[in-house]
């Protein structure tokens, strides 16, 4: 999004929508999280009504009246321009009135209106409106914003119409497409946005193409390498649902009751070799073969039995077809059951052995080095020396790697010598596909750990509008991936886990899957500064009208890791979120 044809020494941006859609609702959210980002904003909104922006009575009121045609009015807050346009007979255009605005202070104008004028545009669209898309084929329209749960699927990006995070994200991003790199040296970094931050991740790094075959029995919790074609229809044959009686269903009494002679019995394994004709019928057992003949099972509890007669009473409304799985069901034969970059459980697992399958080919595992850097720091179970602190962080990052089901290369600590670091970094990147160290990571510190990732690698240092976990490095280490997470533990694992294990699993060849969240309401009062998305713990309850709610787990501070441990969720508070009052709904990101 770059100056335009009009001439604009600044960005400019239209929003198109049918009146209801919510133009002006997106744009009250969006200039606030803008502004917080640093962006300097004006707007720009056109009405089809006259209107008066002072009052009768005022001063200002009555000279306009009076016939000025121009009238500048200011205060120590701000100042207003207001010109009268009823004798031109034309409504000004967006070229007249850009020049009205000092530019030398703004970043971008929104615009809101003006529906004939050639400027990119985000488009909004909700179907109950009941209209179509305003401008389907204009190339001017550079991204639309949809409910989520809208069926159109545009060529050009989509955005979620009720998250201006997101939006606010995607304006960013065409405000400064060619983002330079950040490195240590740089002394001031702006926020970049949570959603930028993983999707420069995501765009990044390329999920491993390497697989190996296993047998089945050990694949659980691996990564499906390979396309499951089923290569015989599952079930392979019609059977029976439950214990009970196969028969035809034009044999069912359409009143009153039908007594069929029972000739044999169908068991699994053991199927009934003969033909069911009209009056008959076959003792069958769940899983068995329908006899040929038969297309109906009426279960056991619906039968009465006397010798070898069975009755069947039309009150138990029975139906044609009713208790058979039919052949092909669940897996039809040539049909693709399961594609690569599933995970592997036990459903999975089930069905491939249903198919015939010993072996399967998986996704190679993804190794991955960790460690920590740091004089103060002291394993666990040797004795604290003054000034000194146990390392968590790196228990915490292997029991966090150790649910991934990745190979680990635990490198313990490293000194606060440059050699040592130097050192650590050539062997952590020579034997892993990943490098992932805690601390030393913000700007501003001085240790040898950021010297020797410039001097090694390729590396971007964050600060992310998130809290906690603001510090963030990612980038290359001699081929190897680098994620250096905050030294504070509780922003350790949120960066892991909103970061570093999507990252991990997309580079393992895993379908990336957005986190799963739901509305809750909040029972107490949380705290909070608009300007970065935050993840509060919090703990799930019922209350005592059997409503599930959530509470926050106390301390928010991001060295109180007891504050994970009483947790079961994270709750998400949006950039513009200025706090939360006891009742207000809230996101939930479950753990």
């Amino acid at each position: 999004m770059s100056p335009n044809p009009l001439g604009s020494p600044t960005p400019l941006l239209g929003f198109a929508a049918w009146s209801g859609t919510g133009k002006t609702t997106l744009l009250l959210q969006l200039i606030p999280l803008l502004k917080s980002r640093g962006i300097r904003v004006a707007a720009i909104k056109h009405t089809h009504h006259n209107f008066d922006i002072d009052q009768p009575g005022k001063d200002s009121y009555a000279l306009r009246k009076s016939g000025a045609d121009q009238l500048l009015v200011a205060s120590a807050q701000r100042w207003a321009l207001m010109t009268e346009t009823r004798e031109r007979q034309q409504e000004p255009n967006l070229i007249q009135l850009l020049p009205q605005l000092d530019h030398t202070q703004l970043d971008l104008i929104l615009i809101e209106g003006f529906k004939h004028e050639a400027i990119p545009r985000i488009e909004l669209y909700r179907s109950p409106i009941g209209k179509p898309l305003l401008y389907p084929d204009d190339p001017q329209i550079i991204a639309i914003a949809l409910t989520a749960t809208e069926s159109i699927q545009p060529t050009i990006p989509r955005l979620d119409l009720d998250n201006s995070s997101q939006i606010a994200d995607f304006i960013q991003t065409q405000l400064k497409p060619q983002q330079e790199p950040i490195t240590m040296d740089t002394p001031k970094q702006p926020l970049l946005p949570f959603n930028q931050a993983q999707e420069q991740i995501f765009q990044q790094i390329t999920p491993t193409r390497e697989t190996e075959s296993i047998r089945i029995k050990e694949a659980l919790g691996r990564t499906l390498g390979e396309e499951i074609i089923s290569p015989i229809d599952v079930p392979a044959y019609d059977n029976s649902a439950m214990d009970g009686y196969a028969m035809r269903g034009e044999d069912l009494p359409t009143g009153g009751s039908a007594t069929l002679e029972v000739i044999g019995s169908s068991f699994a394994g053991t199927p009934f070799e003969g033909r069911v004709g009209a009056g008959q019928s076959v003792r069958i057992m769940t899983g068995a073969k329908i006899p040929s003949g038969a297309d109906t099972v009426i279960m056991q509890e619906k039968a009465r039995r006397e010798g070898e007669q069975v009755t069947f009473s039309s009150e138990d409304n029975h139906k044609a077809g009713e208790n058979v799985r039919m052949a092909g069901e669940d897996m039809g034969e040539g049909e693709a059951v399961l594609q690569p970059g599933q995970p592997l459980g036990a459903a999975e697992l089930g069905m491939i052995a249903s198919l015939g399958y010993s072996s399967v080919q998986v996704k190679k595992r993804i190794r991955v080095a960790f460690f920590s850097t740091g004089d103060e720091l002291c394993s666990a179970g040797e004795p604290l020396g003054d000034g000194q602190i146990y390392d968590s962080n790196r228990y915490t990052v292997f029991s966090l790697l150790s649910e991934l089901g990745v190979e680990l290369i635990d490198l313990g600590i490293i000194r606060d010598q440059r050699e040592l670091i130097e050192q650590a970094f050539h062997d952590a990147a020579a034997e892993a596909d990943v490098v992932i160290t805690s601390g030393g990571v913000s700007v501003g510190e001085a240790d040898f750990v950021k010297e020797t990732l410039d001097k090694l690698g390729e590396i971007n240092f964050w600060r992310i509008a998130m809290k906690p976990g603001k510090p963030l490095a990612f980038g290359k280490l001699d081929g190897a991936w680098f994620f250096g997470l905050p030294g504070n533990p509780v922003s350790a694992m949120v960066t892991f886990m909103q970061f570093v294990r999507p990252a991990l699993n997309h580079l393992a060849g895993k379908e990336r899957i957005s986190p799963f969240r739901i509305p809750l309401r909040c029972s107490n009062r949380l705290k909070k500064r608009p300007g970065r998305l935050e993840f509060q713990r919090g703990i799930m309850e019922q209350n005592e009208q059997g409503e599930t709610v959530v509470r926050g787990a106390g301390h928010q501070g991001s060295h109180i890791l007891r504050s994970m441990s009483l947790a079961d969720c994270f709750i998400v508070l949006p950039e513009e979120n200025g706090g939360v009052e006891a009742g207000d709904w809230v996101e939930v990101e479950p753990f």
